[in-house]
């Protein structure tokens, strides 16, 4: 990677360590208990990655693969790696603070984003049994709403195989970004799901979010990652998500098309599979657009930074 990327990588990692630092904190406080086995799983697949990470970039340097295409591909696959459990690492901090911040039992405003979309002219139970008396759009609304994993995995591979790694460097930096500002809503201004406010007990609604009511009322306090729930309903982080899969696969031009549709497919799926209301979405469009923006900013300026440094050398 370029001097430029380094700074921000170890950038993110300084970030993940406080993150980890506030999650421990807080989580002492309020009583939460991890699975130490969960705990240990987790730091040895971070820790054996790296190292698989950190080996590819040495092969890389090997004089003999100096000018091949191996050498690229050893070097684009370890930075992507390192790129991986960057964001590993800190989706299992941001998951922890998630399930911290319901302890806070701020004031619930499902009912005021219920009456946002009202205004607009929207009724989230009509939305829900349109799509759910149509089979075909049912499924296919599903499906979409359910790649987010496959994607996840995708993505990176892709970036890498295309040379386009940078590309997944961003996507990651812009992912830690949007979930910041998706945290920083949801932690004052906390909603219940869509399925929860409108009592839909069908499989795959309410049960899947049944964590939010238990963290804030029943004071559960035991958190598994294996079973861990999405319980952010304002902005919808599923949106934000699909917004930033698109844009990590600008690059790729026989494959954006395709993220495109089904991206877009996904953000509709959101009110209907995920429990969301329209305003989440709308919210959540928001939130992806400022990621990207901000990113951009990061980016470029850390190479200005770096090109000031570099002329500043040269003239001593």
């Amino acid at each position: 990677m370029p001097a430029t990327v380094w700074r921000i990588y170890w950038a993110t990692w300084l970030f993940n360590l406080a993150l980890i630092a506030v999650d421990l904190a807080w989580g002492a406080h309020a009583g939460l208990v991890v699975r130490h086995d969960e705990i240990v799983r987790i730091v040895v697949r971070g820790l054996a990655s790296l190292a698989v990470g950190a080996l590819l970039l040495a092969i890389s340097r090997l004089p003999r693969l100096r000018g091949t295409a191996r050498e690229v591909f050893y070097r684009d696959a370890g930075a992507g790696i390192l790129w991986i459990v960057t964001l590993a690492g800190f989706t299992c901090g941001a998951l922890v603070f998630q399930y911290l911040s319901l302890t806070l039992a701020a004031p619930d405003i499902a009912s005021s984003l219920v009456a946002a979309d009202a205004w607009l002219g929207i009724h989230w139970p009509t939305i829900y049994q349109t799509v759910r008396a149509h089979a075909w759009l049912d499924a296919v609304l599903g499906a979409a709403y359910q790649s987010t994993w496959i994607q996840m995995a995708c993505v990176p591979f892709l970036l890498v195989v295309t040379r386009n790694v940078r590309d997944y460097a961003e996507f990651v930096v812009q992912f830690m970004i949007g979930t910041v500002l998706v945290l920083m809503i949801a932690t004052p201004f906390p909603a219940e799901s869509a399925f929860v406010h409108f009592n839909v007990q069908d499989p795959g609604t309410a049960s899947t979010v049944s964590d939010y009511l238990a963290f804030r009322i029943d004071h559960v306090r035991t958190l598994s990652f294996a079973a861990a729930q999405g319980l952010v309903s304002f902005p919808s982080f599923h949106t934000v998500m699909a917004m930033l899969f698109a844009y990590a696969m600008r690059h790729v031009r026989r494959l954006f098309p395709i993220f495109i549709v089904l991206n877009t497919l996904m953000v509709i799926s959101t009110p209907s599979h995920g429990g969301h209301y329209v305003v989440d979405v709308v919210a959540g469009v928001a939130v992806g657009v400022l990621a990207v923006w901000i990113s951009r900013k990061v980016f470029a300026r850390t190479a200005s930074s770096a090109e000031v440094s570099t002329l500043a050398v040269g003239q001593t």
